[in-house]
């Protein structure tokens, strides 16, 4: 049996366009964005801003509740990593961030002539493999050491 994979669809653009899309200005390249995805039931969703809100949730309910705290606020404090990601965006199907091969490709090739046509720098479509994927940090279970 094999397995069935969840996709997910993403760009990078430029930061002017980054800031149109993340305030929904309307017009130009984000207006066609805008619309291919309501075509696919999706949205654009900031990579920098999803991981801000999980820094801020974390805050509120405990950052020991979330493994991947302190990696996400040092992605977010760092300014030159704080500039790729605020330029980098993934398609949500509603909350959910993978979805099937069928949506992901049909958004991928309604978004695949912006890229040809240079409108956006970067578009993929990847796999929720972990064979295919890198895999967050290793957190270390404070709990776990022995003590001396």
């Amino acid at each position: 049996m094999t397995e069935e994979w969840l996709y997910q669809v993403r760009i990078r653009v430029s930061r002017n366009l980054g800031d149109a899309i993340r305030s929904k200005k309307l017009t130009g390249t984000c207006k066609k964005i805008h619309t291919i995805s309501l075509k696919h039931g999706t949205k654009p969703v900031c990579t920098f801003d999803a991981f801000s809100q999980y820094c801020k949730e974390a805050e509120r309910n405990g950052i020991e509740k979330y493994p991947l705290y302190s990696w996400t606020k040092s992605v977010i404090e760092t300014p030159e990593k704080k500039e790729k990601h605020i330029k980098s965006f993934a398609f949500y199907k509603e909350t959910e961030q993978v979805y099937p091969k069928e949506l992901a490709s049909n958004l991928f090739n309604d978004l695949l002539p912006l890229y040809e046509n240079k409108l956006i720098e970067n578009l993929s479509l990847i796999d929720n493999n972990p064979k295919n994927n890198p895999q967050p940090p290793k957190i270390v279970d404070k709990s776990a050491r022995l003590k001396n």
